[in-house]
């Protein structure tokens, strides 16, 4: 397993003392690789006054409690939304307390034991959301299974810091236990079934497939629909080609001797 590999997704976390401290959860369990959605306040002035603008503001005070993993934190990537932060990806789950329809629900255990069987087919994502609310449905979309930490009902939330703490440590077990089993191969990327998406939305939009009023509430379906088949690139590519070849054809209007019916 190629540890580089394995990226935290931080999504528009609002602490920058949480960011350093994930920081240093990864470097506790060899790992490195850690993007940042990074929410509104970051376009703005620095909060304390110090520091260029607002990310910059905030990776200082991110350095506090980051200690000696201010190496992860430096390379960390801050980037503008979530389908950067899958850029290159072939698989990403989300974390969530709540039970979200379609999408395979598994336990860290089992998250550890499925980012070891897929890494060696490429990079994969474990994306956690926003301190206060989490990840939304809307961004849950993006992946193909989630992961929910076991807690008391009576307080079922816990800190980025420490959710990712449980994370990393069971992907080390599993890194330690071996391979749990055979890759998928050629994985799609997650950028061409992006640009995938982008392009049958549209397309199913121009024909008036879609509700306009919810537009993405099908599309969601079909989504979890092509994640449990798995598609390689080559079969991604396909699909694209596909989708390309009828928005020619809609766009050049009936052939000749051909008619609209």
């Amino acid at each position: 397993m190629d540890r580089d590999d394995l990226i935290f997704v931080l999504h528009r976390p609002s602490s920058a003392e949480n960011i350093g401290a994930v920081a240093r959860v990864l470097a506790n369990f060899g790992l490195s690789r850690m993007r940042v959605v990074a929410p509104p306040s970051w376009l703005g002035a620095p909060r304390t006054g110090r520091g260029k603008n607002a990310t910059e503001d905030v990776f200082r005070r991110a350095r506090r409690t980051a200690r000696k993993a201010r190496s992860v934190l430096d390379a960390a990537e801050v980037v503008p939304d979530m389908a950067h932060a899958l850029q290159g990806t072939t698989w990403a789950c989300g974390t969530t307390s709540r039970d979200v329809e379609g999408r395979p629900r598994i336990s860290p255990r089992e998250l550890g034991a499925e980012v070891a069987r897929r890494l060696p087919a490429g990079p994969v994502a474990i994306v956690l959301g926003e301190e206060r609310r989490g990840l939304s449905d809307a961004e849950l979309v993006h992946c193909a299974a989630v992961c929910t930490i076991p807690t008391s009902n009576a307080y079922d939330s816990m800190n980025l810091a420490q959710a990712a703490a449980v994370l990393a440590y069971e992907v080390a077990v599993a890194r330690g236990a071996g391979v749990p089993g055979p890759p998928p191969m050629d994985p799609a990327r997650h950028e061409t079934v992006e640009a995938f998406w982008a392009r049958t939305r549209a397309l199913l939009a121009g024909v008036g497939y879609l509700n306009p009023q919810n537009p993405d509430a099908i599309l969601a379906e079909w989504r979890r629909l092509l994640a449990r088949a798995e598609p390689t690139q080559r079969e991604m590519e396909l699909l694209a080609a596909a989708a390309r070849s009828i928005e020619r054809k809609l766009a050049m209007g009936p052939g000749p001797g051909e008619t609209d019916d």
